[in-house]
């Protein structure tokens, strides 16, 4: 796994360290117990978005796409290759994509080190309007190096040796962790899209 994505998976998973934490403090009283046995469960997370677009110019030379979004923003996109339907994809088209997001966040088990990775592609039949699924499912485990209270930070270290130092999101999650804690992380990402006709 690259030492990009490893930051970014940093960066997903910094704001939620304290819901998936043991913690040493002492349980005065049913309230802080039940507290503690809830930061030891798994979190999950997940968004879905969806948008439509209509395709302004196509080139397929560079293959760059320029698109409108129903709010009038325009943005281009770049297909690759393997979209070999291309062609069939003309201005006034409409675009539909569903991104979908997912993110799960434990305490990792003693010893454990994971770092996988795996990707799905799947695409519409030649001669079809362009269209396609993606979705790639990636597993690590970080370890905390590092608890910065004064600056809300914590540093993290990936499985394939890559650190990164990130701005907690809740500064009170840096009481519930504590260094050398490792957590195991598993981030799912899919994408689709659907090239539909000119609106009628």
């Amino acid at each position: 796994m690259s030492k990009i994505f490893s930051m970014v998976m940093v960066v997903a998973c910094v704001g939620i360290l304290a819901a998936c934490a043991k913690t040493e403090q002492p349980v005065d009283n049913q309230a802080s117990m039940q507290e503690q046995q809830a930061s030891n469960l798994d979190v999950q997370r997940s968004s879905v978005q969806s948008t439509v677009a209509t395709v302004e110019s196509v080139n397929l030379k560079t293959r760059m796409v320029k698109l409108r979004s129903l709010e009038g923003r325009p943005f281009t996109i770049h297909v690759g290759k393997e979209a070999v339907n291309l062609p069939q994809v003309k201005a006034g088209d409409r675009v539909e994509i569903t991104y979908t997001e997912s993110l799960e966040v434990r305490m990792a088990e003693p010893g454990e080190v994971i770092e996988e990775s795996s990707t799905v592609v799947g695409r519409a039949v030649p001669g079809a309007k362009p269209g396609g699924f993606g979705i790639t499912e990636t597993n690590i485990t970080a370890e905390i190096l590092d608890l910065d209270k004064a600056n809300e930070t914590a540093t993290l270290k990936m499985a394939d040796g890559s650190v990164a130092t990130v701005k907690v999101q809740n500064p009170a999650n840096l009481e519930k962790v504590k260094v050398g804690d490792t957590i195991a992380i598993k981030y799912l990402e899919a994408l689709e899209i659907t090239v539909k006709g000119k609106k009628k």
